[in-house]
């Protein structure tokens, strides 16, 4: 307890000064005197509680603002009195030096609270955020500077850290050299290394025997050396944020320079070296760099208004231990200069205004980063470079606002010509890594980002040359040369977000419509060599394009109603204003042109990039482009394209190129109504395709539905669309031959060597498809682009069209009505016996099965649905006949022994059945619940034999259906002793896991 009273003790001094000028009564100290005391006690515990140290300084906040309050509402009163003339006003006056004495008392009460805290829990980052936090909020620059200090020895893989402390020296102390040293050093104790880069990159260089000898373990490597990554750790993404921030901060200090020389008559940077800085440059440039720091804070640091307070917070300030920072970055000794009017301009000088620093930064970063990030990285670097408010330049921010800050006439500015040379120097490195280092994903990448970087600020490309650049905002160069504020707000460092960084790992997300759900991972991924472009595309699709709820609301001509589906959005003030200028159409040529340059006949990516992203050009709703005569630029274009892409005829890898325009054509007709001309135009094409691609499963799906839209309509002289008539229960006679053309078609695309060619999907079909879309979901035969979706439909498609057969009609006969299920039931054992031949094939395996598989799956689950599916509520008593005639109980019998579904499918046949057995009449539910207990009783045996290791789930699922459906507790207790031993005999943890389900269940119950 002597520590206790000893830190009482130390508070008398502020006690008694309170007590003296009665801005605290008695009670109110006594009741300080004792709340103190408690958390006094609390803090010397051997287990103390961090909560405790936040609750004693939330208390002494709390009461630094009473008091703070009362002295105030003390000084006001003397003030009034002063004025009425009162000779008692004096003896209200406060002391004079009362407020620094308080800030000095309270000071030093939160500092020995948060130097106890920090030691207590000196492994706790949070700890040491909320004490610089504190430091920094109450302008305690000196205890906040050593604050950081303590906190990075303990803690430098801290990455947020680091950016904060840099950012407290370059806003806070105005050391631009402070800053950069300690960048420069939490850059150095934060390196990333891709192992799996490196594993696969020796697997390269070394023989399988020795690196297996070197690395004590398997040789293989997980994915190609060059390969970009997309999903990031968090430790990965802040180190990204450290790069990007140091980028920021050199950039800051350039500006402030020109700004700096602009008011002293200096060269601001308008003529200077347009190639790469040589290292000599860059030393020189960095030694110059620490004598033209600028001698005293900006204007927006202010000092202490009260001198007494800041003596007074120096005393305190010597309570704050000190922490070894050796920093071998930290300028030399010297004293700082500022160049004056009529001197030369040393080199060093010039090479900093030309941007030498941030062009030498790209170079380290390429050699210090994993290639597999650095994507990230310079997409980032390049959002930064055009939101950063250079002077007599102009600027696109986040979302498309444009600022113009020209002070000059010209096609460009000073400001416009240093961000053109950082933007060149970004890609640059991009293309170095494109050709040394990045396999086909990355140097697409290179590709699309050369093409399409026009789009995010025109002005740091050539094109400029030839725009209007009328529509320019008016400019607001004079009043931020005045005021600095968009440079302040740019000079700050973010820890834990930044915006030109952290929203591209949600752009880089495939998006859930997309994603192919048995697709590989890594060298694997169908998407690893398109995914860039999505990429690139959503991150342009920002700057030209804003959603209609990101816009506060805000009513848009160019937005549609949600009610048709469409994409409601508008144009981005950037976008507005160049269409406005008429300069939009010089950047898409010069993006097409780019595009044209790079392309060969070879390279296929290439491309199907270049279509992917005219059609995102194309799509109002993510390019906002509705220029009549743009729009049929980018047509001409894309057509041209697909001409070059389809010379040679489709084949199986680009058949997905001739599907997409048919279901993009189909989806049109049918939303517009079109009419017969048309269909029979589109029905002819289909046609052809099955001619020519007759193992793609989405022509022959396709060329089926619109086959049946022209059957339904009944038009002359379209005899090939027969088939596809769905038949009648009065002339199932005349449908054997619509049945074996259905046959042949389905036989053409479900060989085993179909099914084994069709193991990754097209996602190049769905990424255009995608980005072409309108609406807010692709359309329903998108599924169509890739072979095991198109089977699967084409099948399912196949039982639709015989289940029409069975349903009744006021003319069918009973006779008719037998002999129509009877058809159609030949018809679906045909579909079961067909798909299920598939299984035997021993040339599937791994995916290839799992596709024929689920393609049987579907065809049983379908057949079944239609025998056994109860009659909607309101139908009639002929509805009620199909159940006598299709006989479900037989159908089941015939199922279950003469196909090879999966037990996922028992199961979720059962799952159907048992819901079907709630709302049948009481006639049928007893049938219903015998076929239900059936199907349970076939998912049981068959997970012992096949899956065991889902047994467990299937026996659940068995039980909760007579728990909670049958309500039958005695068969499932009887069930579930016939369960316990068997599974006990394979593995005594599922027995366990069983009993641990069935109490689950009993308490639900």
């Amino acid at each position: 307890m002597e520590r206790v009273q000893y830190s009482l003790e130390r508070s008398l001094p502020q006690l008694r000064l309170l007590d003296e000028q009665k801005l605290l009564s008695k009670d109110e100290l006594r009741s300080i005197t004792s709340q103190r005391q408690a958390f006094e006690a609390r803090l010397i515990r051997r287990k103390a509680d961090k909560a405790d140290f936040e609750q004693y300084l939330a208390l002494e906040h709390d009461l630094n603002s009473l008091i703070q309050l009362r002295a105030r509402a003390r000084v006001r009163e003397a003030s009034k009195s002063a004025q009425k003339d009162d000779p008692e006003y004096k003896k209200q006056l406060l002391p004079r030096n009362f407020f620094a004495k308080q800030a000095a008392s309270y000071s030093a009460v939160c500092i020995g609270i948060f130097e106890r805290m920090v030691r207590k829990f000196r492994y706790d980052v949070d700890a040491w955020e909320q004490y610089i936090a504190w430091a920094r909020s109450h302008k305690m620059r000196v205890v906040a500077g050593r604050v950081y200090a303590r906190a990075l020895s303990l803690h430098p893989s801290h990455v947020p850290l680091w950016i904060s402390a840099a950012d407290h020296e370059l806003n806070g102390n105005a050391d631009t050299t402070a800053a950069r040293a300690l960048l420069q050093r939490g850059l150095r104790m934060n390196q990333l290394v891709d192992e799996d880069a490196q594993l696969a990159r020796d697997a390269q260089e070394y023989p399988p025997a020795k690196l297996h000898k070197a690395r004590h373990g398997s040789a293989r490597a997980t994915r190609d050396a060059g390969a970009l990554r997309w999903v990031l750790t968090d430790y990965e993404k802040d180190v990204l944020r450290l790069w990007v921030e140091y980028f920021r901060m050199e950039l800051v200090f350039i500006e402030r320079l020109r700004r700096r020389w602009r008011v002293l008559g200096l060269d601001s940077g308008a003529e200077a070296t347009a190639s790469l800085p040589s290292d000599d440059a860059f030393a020189s440039a960095r030694a110059t760099a620490h004598t033209v720091a600028p001698e005293a804070r900006d204007a927006d640091v202010s000092d202490d208004d009260d001198e007494a307070v800041a003596a007074a917070e120096a005393e305190v300030d010597e309570q704050v231990p000190h922490a070894a920072f050796d920093d071998e970055d930290a300028a030399p000794d010297g004293t700082r200069t500022t160049p004056r009017a009529g001197i030369a301009i040393p080199p060093g000088h010039a090479q900093i205004m030309s941007g030498a620093i941030p062009l030498v930064l790209l170079t380290n970063a390429q050699k210090a980063l994993p290639a597999s990030v650095q994507l990230y990285l310079y997409t980032a670097l390049l959002q930064v470079l055009a939101a950063f408010p250079f002077f007599d330049s102009v600027v696109v921010r986040e979302y498309g606002e444009v600022l113009s800050l020209r002070t000059s006439d010209g096609p460009l500015g000073s400001g416009d010509q240093l961000r053109r040379r950082l933007v060149e120097g970004v890609l640059r490195s991009v293309h170095t890594l494109g050709d040394k280092v990045w396999s086909a994903a990355g140097q697409l990448a290179d590709a699309v980002l050369h093409a399409v970087h026009p789009l995010l600020h025109p002005w740091s490309h050539g094109v400029y040359c030839d725009m209007e650049c009328t529509a320019m905002p008016a400019p607001v160069a004079s009043e931020e040369l005045e005021q600095n504020g968009l440079l302040h707000g740019a000079s700050r460092l973010h820890s834990t977000f930044v915006a030109a960084l952290d929203t591209l790992y949600a752009l880089a997300e495939i998006p859930p419509s997309l994603r192919v759900a048995d697709a590989g991972a890594g060298v694997h991924d169908p998407w690893s060599i398109c995914r860039p472009v999505l990429f690139l595309l959503q991150v342009v699709s920002l700057r030209l394009v804003e959603r209609a709820a990101e816009a506060d609301g805000a009513a848009s001509p160019s937005a549609s109603s949600e009610d048709d589906g469409r994409i409601a959005w508008q144009p981005t003030p950037y976008l507005a204003m160049l269409s406005q200028s008429g300069d939009l159409p010089v950047v898409i040529r010069t993006l097409t042109t780019a595009f044209r340059k790079r392309l060969t006949a070879s390279d296929a990516p290439l491309a199907l990039a270049f279509l992917a992203t005219l059609r995102f050009l194309a799509n109002p709703t993510r390019a906002g482009i509705e220029e009549s005569h743009l729009c049929k630029y980018l047509a001409r274009a894309e057509d041209k394209l697909l001409a070059t892409l389809l010379h040679d005829g489709p084949h199986l890898d680009l058949a997905w190129l001739a599907i997409e325009q048919l279901v993009r054509r189909f989806a049109a007709l049918r939303a517009d109504d079109a009419d017969d001309a048309t269909l029979t135009a589109l029905f002819a094409d289909a046609h052809r395709l099955v001619e020519t691609d007759a193992l793609h499963p989405g022509a022959w799906a396709m060329y089926e539905r619109i086959g049946a839209c022209v059957a339904a309509r009944r038009l002359p002289d379209q005899e090939a669309a027969a088939p596809f008539a769905f038949p009648s229960a009065a002339d199932t006679s005349d449908a054997g031959a619509a049945r074996a053309a259905w046959l042949s078609m389905l036989q053409a695309c479900t060989t085993p060597e179909n099914v084994a060619q069709d193991t990754s999907a097209p996602v190049w079909g769905s990424l255009v498809l995608y980005l072409g879309c309108t609406r807010t979901e692709l359309p329903d035969d998108a599924a169509l682009l890739a072979p095991h979706p198109a089977r699967v439909a084409l099948w399912r498609d196949f039982v639709a069209w015989a289940q029409h057969a069975v349903r009744p009609a006021p003319e069918t006969s009973a006779k008719q009505a037998r002999k129509a299920a009877r058809w159609a039931w030949s018809t679906w054992e045909r579909a079961v016996s067909r798909t299920g031949a598939l299984l035997a094939s021993s040339q599937l395996v791994g995916t290839a099965r799992a596709h024929a598989q689920a393609l049987h799956d579907a065809v049983v689950e379908d057949v079944y649905v239609a025998v056994s599916a109860p009659a909607e509520e309101g139908a009639d008593d002929a509805e009620g006949e199909r159940w006598r005639r299709l006989q479900p109980d037989d159908a089941l019998a015939w199922l279950l022994q003469h196909s090879s579904a999966s037990v996922a499918c028992w199961l979720a046949l059962a799952h159907r059945e048992a819901a079907w057995s709630e709302v049948l009449p009481d006639v049928g539910r007893a049938a219903s619940a015998g076929r239900a207990v059936r199907l349970y009783e076939r998912a049981v045996a068959q997970a012992e034999r096949t899956d065991a290791a889902g047994v467990v789930d299937v026996w659940a699922a068995y039980l909760a259906y007579l728990v909670h459906t049958q309500r039958d507790m005695r068969t499932a207790l009887a069930t579930l002793q016939r369960a316990l031993p068997r599974l006990q005999a394979a593995d005594v943890a599922w027995a366990h896991a069983l009993q641990r389900a069935w109490h689950a269940l009993v308490d639900s119950a």
